[in-house]
């Protein structure tokens, strides 16, 4: 069989992070032959694209196809559209160069698209952490997944953990560019896919592991970011600052 899942990945000076994703994308439960590995270094100054280059020379026939492409630094957002351009698969994946996918991520977020109804999916976080910053951080995206899963299609599809139908992702016109740092730019797009009339589907089984902030002043920074390019996403689409599939009311209040 030929490429039928392409998973895009920006990578901004990601030498420290980006080595264990690598290692769990090489062993994915899904076959390796259906799948392309699409690494975009946005400008790095660290050597990312030459470690990048010298990891996908290791990879043997078992392994996903591993490309490398280059940009001038320009965000995550222009990273994952050029990405998304080149990729042969009819599905799109996207994920970040600090996650780590569950062995079975890439099978999971595939199956919701078993139905001619879904447009996109969405993952979910999980963290091996055991500071207690981050595990209230993750209490707070539990609280959101159970919100999200009680819905039978959602409206957000967030960046971490993200599949497209490729000819819906290029419908929609991919990320807004304008968005210069990874934060609220998959809102942006998520809205946009849901006000289109396509349908979201939530798969907590989708799992990507992270690191949240580990201590309270990184937290609220984190906090503040999010509110204030979440804030930017509302302006476009207000209605959603009523409500929306994912955010609770109480954190309105925080991003007031």
């Amino acid at each position: 069989m030929g490429i039928s899942v392409t998973v895009v990945i920006p990578a901004y000076n990601a030498t420290k992070t980006i080595g264990d994703g690598l290692e769990s994308f090489a062993r994915q439960s899904f076959p390796a032959a259906e799948v392309e590995l699409i690494i975009v270094d946005d400008g790095s100054t660290d050597g990312t694209p030459e470690y990048l280059e010298v990891y996908a020379e290791s990879w043997g026939p078992e392994q996903p196809r591993l490309r490398v492409m280059r940009q001038a630094h320009q965000g995550p957002a222009a990273a994952r559209n050029l990405g998304a351009e080149a990729a042969q698969g009819e599905f799109l994946l996207f994920t970040d160069a600090d996650c780590v996918p569950h062995v079975d991520w890439i099978k999971e977020m595939v199956t919701p698209f078993q139905s001619p109804d879904i447009a996109a999916v969405k993952g979910a976080y999980k963290t091996k952490q055991r500071s207690l910053v981050a595990r209230f951080a993750q209490a707070e995206f539990e609280a959101r997944y159970r919100q999200l899963a009680a819905a039978e299609y959602v409206d957000v599809v967030f960046s971490y953990s993200a599949g497209f139908r490729r000819e819906v992702f290029r419908t929609i016109g991919g990320f807004d560019t304008s968005f210069p740092v990874a934060d609220n730019e998959d809102t942006d797009l998520s809205y946009r896919v849901a006000t289109a009339g396509y349908k979201i589907k939530f798969n907590p089984a989708a799992l990507i592991y992270h690191q949240h902030p580990a201590t309270l002043r990184q937290y609220l920074r984190k906090k503040h970011s999010r509110a204030y390019w979440r804030v930017m996403v509302y302006k476009r689409f207000p209605g959603k600052a009523i409500r929306d599939s994912y955010t609770p009311q109480t954190l309105k209040l925080q991003i007031g």
